[in-house]
């Protein structure tokens, strides 16, 4: 029997991992709040503020960095809750309907690890297409200090589902510039980050709390070894690059393609720069 489907009046309690991105609300008082989505692997559930979500996760669900993971796969689950129902959060759990998510060991969300620019130009990815094009001229905006409004206006909400196409794109431009370890880097990020924070609304709950958690560097695990790791070789495993398509329909390559806009327009600068200065 799944567990959650139980016909008695004892409950199931899931011990669980919880990312220290959600660790507040899950520990702190009871709060009711509503299920945005429900699918086998994952919940999401709202936490009060348009941008903060907490992922409800299977073992075998995507590692999400706004996480509270059960170790039970999802064949063997059955969450008991339809998408618009409320739940309470807080104390340590998550209170489903016959089910109990305790909080009882922290989750270590992925990270990019800054590191100083290496290998050439070229970036060993999947054609970026029109998303890449995109990312490249906002990044290129950003590393220049022009604004980057209207760059990321163009990309925030573009897209379906709860994970908009453009939006996936601006996660690879945030976790790019957050794995770069330069002074022109971090600025252009610091004035990314700010307008994306100002223009969250135009986009879905979900893909707001990933842009948040991108902009401080988070990322599912294989995507911030795969962006660390081509910042800092310009080399990557292509094993990994298959997992990290493999996320979601589109999201995964979405997400590539604004890695590889973003880091394209990382290494132009960076020639651009030293050329400069051997003509100093």
């Amino acid at each position: 029997m799944s567990v959650g489907t139980n016909a008695g009046l004892d409950r199931v309690r899931l011990p669980a991992a919880v990312s220290p991105l959600v660790a507040a609300e899950l520990t702190g008082s009871p709060q009711r709040r509503r299920v945005l989505a429900a699918f086998p692997s994952c919940l999401y559930v709202e936490l009060g503020a348009h941008e903060r979500v907490l992922a409800v996760l299977a073992s075998d669900a995507v590692l999400l960095p706004i996480g509270v993971r059960v170790a039970v796969p999802s064949s063997e689950l059955h969450w008991g809750i339809e998408p618009g129902a409320d739940i309470v959060v807080g104390e340590g759990r998550v209170c489903l309907p016959r089910v109990d998510v305790v909080a009882t060991r922290p989750l270590r969300p992925g990270r990019v690890l800054p590191t100083a620019v290496g290998g050439g130009a070229a970036v060993p990815l999947p054609d970026a297409g029109v998303l890449g094009d995109l990312a490249h001229a906002l990044t290129a905006a950003a590393l220049a200090g022009r604004s980057v409004e209207p760059d990321v206006r163009g990309l925030v909400g573009a897209g379906r589902g709860l994970t908009p196409s453009g939006d996936d794109a601006l996660c690879g431009v945030l976790l790019s510039l957050s794995a770069v370890e330069s002074p022109d880097a971090r600025r252009a990020l610091a004035s990314v980050r700010t307008v994306v924070r100002s223009v969250l609304p135009r986009t879905t709950s979900l893909s707001a709390a990933l842009l948040v958690a991108a902009a401080d560097g988070y990322a599912v695990p294989d995507v911030a070894r795969l962006v660390t790791l081509l910042v800092g070789s310009g080399s990557t495993a292509p094993d990994l690059v298959e997992r990290v398509l493999a996320i979601g329909h589109t999201s995964g390559r979405d997400l590539l393609a604004g890695v590889s806009g973003a880091l394209r327009a990382v290494h132009d600068h960076a020639s651009t720069s030293q050329e400069g200065a051997r003509r100093a």
